[in-house]
């Protein structure tokens, strides 16, 4: 076959190829008989036919003058060429418009390239390659301009396409020469063989009806048209843009600010202030991201984004003044004038001051109004496809544009315009030129922004034409709704001059009103047809659609719907409704009413599912009000009754419950709830209760204002036998508080008081001194003495026992009741399986209550335990708790939980802190004191904490919790090396770094006058600081864990008549609760507890109610140690308890292998 090229010669041969590969062969077809034309573009359009049979080629022609003469030419060889290229395959042919007309809907362009693409033929085979592959095809640029706009036109083209992109693997680049009746010609780079050329080519072709199908490019409407309509009609109502901003951080650790906008959940940082500042300014649409593309509309932002928005425009408008060098940043003092600029500069004018010209005259200043007058001019015929609308406002050219205002500048005047501000003009007109309204948009314009402009400015109307004749006709959506099969159908339809027709495909919409149905549907609908014709939804979920979404239909088309439809939508709602009272010292829930019976309610709340609205009772369907029913089933559920909890009509509770009942139902919008005056009585003294008691007489204290409302509180709750837990701040007169009580509620039996062994004296002392009419019994001695003790208590008022004696006298207890159990330092209790907290469980009481200033040290547990003494089953059982609340707070940071958990339990427990109630109280001033690591002793340190690193490392988790204990064990070890070595080996004879600078700081503070307290929780290296202290002759005085009873109040007394400086050495755990030693005014924790609430109790032996002097708080604290981790775990622990009591973020408190590793390392 190649031998057809000894036919031309060599330089004709050669340009015929150029010509092939430069893609000027066209339209090469051949029909049964092995016949072929194509048409190749030379100077003109030259036509070449011929004959292809059996590898051999006759009959060549071709209408060129070159040829004319019986010359073999140039347009020959490149047609034999391009058929030697594709192996002389012949194959099926079909027409690219044929192909694409059943995508594309003809006669709709003004510019239809239909009409013209049937000339364009390509051999199916490739046809459907392309075609079935169109996702491999990347768009990388593509631009269309009139052919007369261009330096180099082809003859015979009005526009000229050019498009580049990549097709699989190959990069092509393609030009489309084209006019409105026929494609003048197609030039294609990059691609070398002939059938690429032709994948090429059907590419561009493709992607030119798809732009002029989106463009329509003879249809006059310009980009500021386009753009006001999207302003006015492609606005989501439910969108809520918000501006934040935010700190980053640069690489060297420089921070910086910066901004960011979008919607709740797409927040996007955008690049540019100045972009963002005159896009909002102009109402122009931004598009920061993929569900973001849109207006900022100023006055429809919140409030702290119109402060940031105004922000960023003065820093745009100032953005051009400022010059960066290598060592500073300076302001240019030459400032445009525009912007932010205009209106600071104007309101220094307003003011009073002066502004010269280059003259050095003053400018005076001057306000007028502006009034902008829009005129709307018609153009072209009623029946030329290219007619148009003009759309202009006038206003002087001139002007000068503020953010706030509108400003005019000469030599002698500055004029400020009121009236019209450029926020309310600039996005109504966008840009300076004129709005041209073509076929596409003028009957939108017309129906949809019209008005609008007529309500804001005086409109010009043109008066020579009949706009009736003039616009297009716009189609109305209709929503065709029906309710069949438990769904609910959505059909679009368009209404024109009172005819009804459904559509094909959403896409026949015009384009702004198709946006405005999408969005519409979106929000109602969860599922579509391919074409976008039918939405639909079942009827289970239509709620919203019903309430609202039928009206907001109505706001962007007409609803015409079924009967079956109709009977749905106009069905009235059934309400739930609950009536609450108090029977028989019980909480009386009513379920039923004269719409719905109890055993109904209990049917539909066992069938219950969210956003579910129809039920089915026998025969009888009932349309729910859900939002009612949703309150009724979430109180319940937050109240711990289900639906296998209803046996009767009515349903009751511990009284208790009203509180909590009563706070959840104020919450609630749409259920409708009955109270009685008794119940909310009962409310109303618990939560705000009168001051009406009246202090006993022979209480020998003054009761603070905040002391007074706390013994109101606790009396409240005894009339309705309701438990407390008084939470106040260590040093507040919890003491004091209950002692009132108990006088109060002398003669109405026998009291009981449990606390720490260490504190049963310092309440036997308070009492004496607070209330010496009160007869008191101590239980203290051996088991015989206490039983000996207790039985001839009988006619005292209050019996003081310790928490171990308590436990071991269970026996003395049984039959007896008490009038009132208070139970002090309730942390005691945390752990619900000791044998205390049984033990005071087991107490007979008729009231009770717990004293604590750390209800919650380190787990939900401990509050839980707590309750449950006070009022068992108020928060269920633990596992109950742990469920509900305990593991979604801590495990899942879950807020709601820790709201519903904080609002049951706070009408029970109060508490108050010093900062809030003490004005009086010297200030706690609290130092972190490092000390560092000496000699040996860091050696030692190191060791030791790699190989416990080395050895949590090579455990599992389940090997971890199984040694668990033996890993703590070491971790004091290392604490206690921090401390000094000596606590270890007591032969070692090396320095320790922190008792060195402990014995510095505590000469220091001694040689200034000061009393301290050193408190530690090991014993050991308290006896190491009695021998220094010895030694360098300071006074000292001891608590331990066996200092007798008995002997701690005369050591407490000794200390506070002490008139000199002392340290007293007190064992954390012996004497960090119930002492009063506030004769001392520096507090040292020689080491840290993992508890922070501990060390807190300790301090408050010091910083308390009878303080005089600012308190001094040292932390001492070995330096890159275990001990720093400990600071960082205590401040995690103290949002525990925080997150309950004043409802901060929880913090998980739990210890598990990886934290204990980030500890040691």
């Amino acid at each position: 076959m190649s031998n057809w090229r000894n036919l031309f010669a060599q330089r004709i041969y050669e340009r015929g190829k150029d010509y092939y590969y430069r893609g000027r062969v066209k339209s090469l077809i051949f029909d049964a008989d092995d016949n072929f034309s194509a048409i190749v573009k030379g100077n003109r359009a030259y036509k070449v036919t011929g004959r292809y049979h059996n590898g051999k080629f006759s009959q060549l022609h071709c209408d060129c003058p070159y040829a004319q003469d019986n010359h073999r030419c140039k347009h020959m060889a490149a047609v034999l060429e391009a058929i030697d290229d594709g192996s002389a395959n012949v194959e099926p042919q079909k027409s690219l418009g044929e192909v694409l007309q059943s995508a594309f809907p003809p006669n709709r362009l003004l510019v239809d390239p239909l009409s013209f693409l049937g000339k364009e033929v390509f051999p199916l085979r490739l046809i459907e390659h392309v075609f079935t592959n169109l996702d491999d095809v990347e768009v990388i640029s593509e631009i269309l301009v009139k052919a007369a706009d261009t330096y180099f036109s082809i003859p015979g083209a009005e526009w000229n396409y050019s498009v580049a992109g990549r097709f699989k693997q190959y990069y092509f680049s393609v030009l489309v020469a084209f006019n409105r009746k026929t494609i003048v010609d197609v030039q294609v780079d990059f691609v070398e063989t002939r059938e690429g050329q032709q994948i090429a080519k059907m590419v561009a072709l493709y992607y030119l009806l798809k732009y002029l199908d989106q463009h329509n490019i003879e249809e006059n409407t310009n980009e500021a048209a386009r753009q006001m309509l999207a302003n006015f009609l492609d606005r989501d109502p439910d969108s809520q843009t918000i501006i934040t901003a935010n700190i980053g951080e640069y690489y060297d650790g420089g921070q910086y600010l910066y901004f960011r906008a979008g919607v709740p959940d797409h927040m996007y940082k955008f690049p540019n202030l100045t972009t963002l500042a005159n896009g909002v300014a102009r109402g122009e649409r931004l598009r920061l991201g993929k569900f973001f593309d849109q207006q900022i509309i100023p006055e429809n932002l919140d409030k702290d984004s119109k402060q940031w928005l105004g922000l960023i425009n003065k820093l745009s408008s100032t953005a051009d003044l400022t010059r960066d060098s290598y060592y500073e940043a300076s302001v240019k003092n030459e400032l445009p004038l525009t912007g932010v600029i205009m209106d600071e500069v104007d309101q220094i004018l307003k003011a009073g001051n002066t502004l010269y010209n280059q003259w050095k005259m003053p400018i005076k200043r001057e306000e007028r109004a502006l009034k902008a007058a829009v005129s709307i001019k018609a153009n072209g015929a009623d029946d030329d496809p290219s007619r148009y609308l003009n759309v202009s406002v006038d206003l002087p050219v001139d002007l000068i544009h503020g953010q706030a205002a509108y400003y005019r500048l000469d030599d002698r005047t500055w004029t400020a315009f009121t009236g019209i501000a450029p926020n309310k003009l600039d996005p109504v007109f966008p840009v300076t030129s004129d709005l041209v309204f073509g076929v596409d948009t003028m009957a939108e314009f017309y129906r949809y922004v019209l008005p609008m402009l007529q309500s804001m400015f005086s409109v010009e109307m043109p008066q020579d034409r009949d706009l009736s004749k003039f616009l297009p006709s716009l189609p109305t959506v209709v929503f065709l709704l029906d309710y069949h099969d438990e769904q609910i159908y959505c059909d679009l339809a368009t209404e024109i001059d009172g005819k009804t027709q459904k559509i094909k495909k959403i896409d026949d919409l015009p384009q702004f009103l198709m946006q405005r149905v999408e969005r519409v549907l979106a929000k109602y609908f969860t599922k579509f047809n391919q074409t976008g014709t039918r939405a639909v939804l079942l009827v289970n979920e239509a709620t919203n659609l019903l309430a609202n979404g039928v009206s907001e239909l109505q706001e962007i088309g007409i609803t015409k719907a079924t009967p079956a439809f109709n009977g749905l939508y106009k069905q009235p709602f059934t309400k739930v409704s609950v009536g609450i009272s108090i029977d028989s010292g019980l909480l009386k829930l009513d379920f039923g009413d004269d719409q719905l019976t109890a055993k109904e309610i209990k049917q539909i709340l066992r069938d219950f599912r969210p956003h579910k609205q129809y039920y089915q009772l026998g025969k009888k369907t009932l349309k729910m009000d859900e939002p009612s029913l949703a309150e009724l089933v979430e109180t319940l559920r937050k109240m711990g009754i289900s639906s296998r909890d209803f046996t009767a009509e009515e349903l009751k509770l511990p009284v208790y419950r009203a509180l909590y009942l009563d706070d959840l139902l104020s919450h609630q919008e749409a259920l409708n709830y009955r109270t009685t005056s008794e119940l909310h009585q009962l409310v109303t003294d618990v939560k705000t209760p009168q001051k009406d008691f009246k202090v006993p007489a022979n209480l020998h204290a003054t009761l603070r204002p905040y002391q007074y409302d706390g013994v109101q509180w606790l009396m409240a709750l005894m009339k309705y036998h309701f438990g407390g837990l008084l939470a106040d701040e260590m040093g507040l007169g919890k003491t004091l508080q209950i002692i009132t009580v108990l006088l109060s509620e002398q003669g109405n039996g026998q009291n009981l008081i449990v606390a720490p062994a260490a504190v049963i004296y310092n309440w036997q002392d308070e009492i004496k001194k607070f209330a010496p009419d009160l007869k008191v019994t101590v239980l203290d001695g051996s088991k015989a003495e206490r039983r000996k003790q207790f039985a001839q208590s009988t006619e005292r008022d209050i019996i003081i026992t310790s928490y171990d004696a308590a436990k071991r006298d269970i026996d003395f207890y049984e039959g007896h009741v008490f009038n009132i159990e208070v139970i002090d330092e309730a942390q005691y209790i945390k752990n619900p399986q000791t044998a205390a907290a049984k033990t005071v469980k087991a107490i007979n009481a008729k009231q009770r209550f717990a004293l604590t200033g750390t209800p919650i040290e380190n787990r939900l547990s401990e509050l839980w335990s707590i309750f449950d003494y006070l009022m068992p089953s108020f928060l269920g059982s633990y596992q109950q708790f742990r469920k509900q609340y305990e593991g979604p707070i801590i495990k899942n940071q879950d807020d709601q939980a820790q709201d519903d958990l904080k609002r049951l339990v706070q009408p029970f427990m109060l508490r108050r802190l010093k900062k809030d109630v003490l004005n009086d109280l010297p200030m706690k001033n609290e130092q972190v004191f490092l000390t560092p690591m000496v000699g040996k002793q860091e050696n030692l340190y190191q060791a030791r904490a790699q190989r416990l690193i080395r050895q949590i490392q090579k455990q599992n988790d389940e090997e971890f919790q199984q040694n668990k204990l033996a890993v703590l064990a070491e971790i004091t070890r290392l604490r206690e090396l921090c401390c000094s070595p000596q606590l270890l080996d007591s032969g070692y004879s090396g320095p320790s770094g922190k008792i060195k600078a402990t014995m510095n700081l505590i000469k220091d503070e001694v040689a200034d006058n000061h009393k301290i307290l050193l408190f530690s929780q090991f014993t050991s290296a308290l006896a190491i600081l009695k021998e220094k202290l010895a030694k360098a002759g300071i006074k000292y005085f001891v608590i331990e864990g066996k200092t007798k009873k008995a002997d701690r109040l005369q050591f407490v007394d000794e200390f506070n008549s002490y008139d000199q400086p002392a340290v007293f050495l007190i064992s954390l755990k012996a004497g960090g609760t119930g002492l009063n030693l506030t004769s001392a005014d520096v507090v040292i924790h020689f080491d840290p507890w993992w508890n922070i609430a501990a060390e807190n109790q300790a301090t408050d032996r010091a910083h308390r109610f009878g303080q005089k002097n600012n308190v001094t708080i040292y932390k001492m604290i070995a330096q890159n140690t275990i001990e720093e981790k400990i600071i960082e775990m205590q401040q995690k622990k103290a949002a525990l308890a925080n997150s309950i009591l004043s409802g901060n973020e929880l913090a998980n408190a739990v210890i598990n292998k990886e934290t204990l590793l980030n500890i040691l390392k």
